[in-house]
């Protein structure tokens, strides 16, 4: 498969206007690639770098030291970031940082407009985009009206009108109730299953994470973990020696491991688990 993004020992560190560094090293010597049409979650306590990752591939941030690449543009070069923010879109945790008209519609037809596309294509795209995250109805509404997962529906649609091949998420169902999150992470497949979208994913939720094809987790600015949800989260003393948690499921079957109960721990959602415990209770 072809590459989306990639870093070549990646390091960074924040600065202030005159370039005077105001942090210790953020990221630290990282190197990876992400496929395209890939779903890809990165894990990693807070202040572990994760977010700053993102911003770094999205070309918000430039590397300190290293080279980073979206769609095979240099993110560092000027003459390349309105081409990578055609092709790379982001979605932040807070909707209302990135909802900036007063109703829904408009709101999607932003980023086209702004491409200077022609009005008929520009309706088409809205209403593409609004149908793909099941928010039509609500196109007259003021974002104002909506719920934290409606309006983070609406900016993920407004990123899909902008018809790009990978969508980077960060902490996007932070501030969302359950049901919020459900519905985001519903919206998150579809871009996949339909469109085709390369996905990567910046969470603190593991049962997120698990529905990821792969699951990278950053500690201190460094990649520590880079492997598949099954490999990952079927070693919790991993998890848990870094800050982090392991889905449900799998602490559950870890307990009655830990208790003596003869059962399978590769377990990492809640279908595979109500499974094994099936499995054990018919015996």
């Amino acid at each position: 498969m072809s590459i989306q993004l990639s870093a070549e020992h990646l390091s960074f560190y924040y600065t202030d206007e005159n370039g005077n560094r105001t942090s210790g090293d953020v990221l630290k010597d990282i190197s990876l690639e992400i496929e395209k049409g890939s779903f890809v979650a990165v894990l990693g306590h807070n202040g572990s770098g994760k977010s700053t990752l993102a911003r770094v591939f999205n070309g918000i941030l430039v590397p300190t030291s290293g080279k980073v690449f979206a769609n095979g543009l240099y993110t560092s070069d000027d003459e390349n970031i309105y081409e990578i923010r055609r092709h790379v879109g982001m979605v932040f945790q807070n909707p209302d940082n990135q909802i900036v008209a007063t109703i829904v519609e408009d709101d999607i037809a932003f980023g086209p407009e702004n491409l200077g596309l022609p009005s008929e294509e520009i309706r088409d795209r809205v209403d593409e985009a609004l149908n793909a995250v099941d928010m039509y109805d609500y196109r007259f509404h003021a974002p104002s009206q909506l719920s934290g997962g409606q309006k983070q529906r609406v900016a993920i649609a407004g990123i899909i009108a902008m018809r790009p091949d990978c969508i980077i998420l960060d902490e996007p169902t932070a501030m969302l109730d359950p049901k919020g999150r459900s519905e985001v992470m519903k919206t998150i497949h579809m871009l996949r299953e339909i469109y085709g979208i390369t996905v990567l994913l910046i969470t603190h939720y593991m049962d997120e994470a698990v529905e990821a094809d792969r699951v990278i987790v950053i500690d201190d600015g460094k990649v520590i973990i880079d492997n598949s949800p099954e490999n990952v989260f079927t070693k919790p003393e991993l998890l848990q020696a870094v800050g982090l948690d392991v889905p449900q499921s799998t602490e559950l079957l870890w307990r009655l491991k830990n208790l003596g109960v003869p059962v399978s721990v590769n377990a990492i959602n809640e279908e595979t688990c109500v499974d094994t415990l099936m499995k054990l209770l018919v015996k």
